[in-house]
């Protein structure tokens, strides 16, 4: 769909149950598919982490409270690493989703244009965000004493009511911005992050609904997960253990998937994919 029909087209109201259910279920669709890519980066890791155990930290775990300089570069080694892998797992995850596309050879573990783009859009979103975000904290903790001597005890709720409202445009901006990342994972340039603002406007109402939902989901997780370790320790037997453990380790993978699905989901109605469930809208 082209940016100027988009344009034309009325806004559209998110149905928060069937985007979170779109979510889920892609989730559980595609569960193994995400699993591969996983394995395959935890992989490719392998040489890195025994470089940084023997080069780095000298083959014994470092001193974290007075960490040395080599340990410190090793640590920075790893987390880019795993954070370029969670980029290009991100984009492969858009595309099977949207696309249903499966990558060929390197293509599980790729680090084309297309993740850079997708790296330095996902950095531009939080940017914004983050100045909105530095907004509230600074209506909080600095409104307050500058206004004190003339508003006196009103100075301190006024300056936590605006932060608390520049916390909700914050969630909202990134609902509406962050549908443009799956665009950028596959290649749709008609759906810039213009288009992405105007398509999910007047949704306030749907995002909060679909928050409290999504939010009910991961806390239910969270208590399944709670259930879990404190009957292995009752029980306490090995088996139960490493039973417990699985399933939690389990959880938190779906719940992962699940936050990272949640704006393919979006982009999906808003953009008026095919795989978005027609009747559902």
């Amino acid at each position: 769909m082209s940016e100027n029909t988009i344009k034309k087209l009325p806004p559209r109201k998110l149905p928060p149950m069937s985007a979170l259910e779109f979510a889920i279920a892609n989730v559980f669709r595609h569960f193994f598919f995400g699993l591969r890519m996983a394995v395959l980066w935890a992989i490719l890791m392998v040489p890195l982490l025994a470089l940084v155990w023997f080069v780095a930290f000298h083959g014994a775990v470092p001193d974290f409270n007075a960490p040395k300089p080599e340990a410190i570069a090793g640590l920075a080694a790893i987390a880019v690493f795993a954070l370029l892998a969670s980029f290009s797992i991100a984009v492969n995850w858009h595309r099977r989703i949207i696309l249903n596309q499966k990558p060929e050879r390197f293509g599980w573990v790729r680090l084309n244009g297309v993740v850079w783009r997708y790296l330095f859009g996902f950095l531009l979103v939080w940017i914004i965000l983050g100045v909105i975000i530095a907004g509230a904290a600074a209506s909080a903790m600095l409104l307050p004493t500058s206004l004190a001597d003339k508003l006196g005890p009103v100075a301190k709720p006024l300056g936590i009511g605006l932060a608390v409202l520049l916390g909700l445009f914050a969630l909202f901006s990134w609902y509406r911005l962050s549908t443009w990342l799956p665009a950028i994972a596959i290649g749709d340039k008609d759906y810039s992050p213009g288009t992405a603002w105007r398509v999910t406007r007047r949704n306030l109402w749907a995002f909060l609904g679909f928050t409290f939902w999504l939010v009910f989901t991961l806390a239910t997780a969270g208590a399944m997960g709670a259930g879990a370790f404190f009957g292995q320790q009752a029980l306490g037997n090995p088996w139960a253990t490493g039973a417990a453990f699985s399933f939690i380790g389990l959880l938190a993978w779906l719940c992962l998937f699940l936050v990272m699905t949640v704006a393919a989901s979006h982009y999906a109605f808003f953009s008026e994919c095919d795989v978005f469930p027609k009747d559902e809208t």
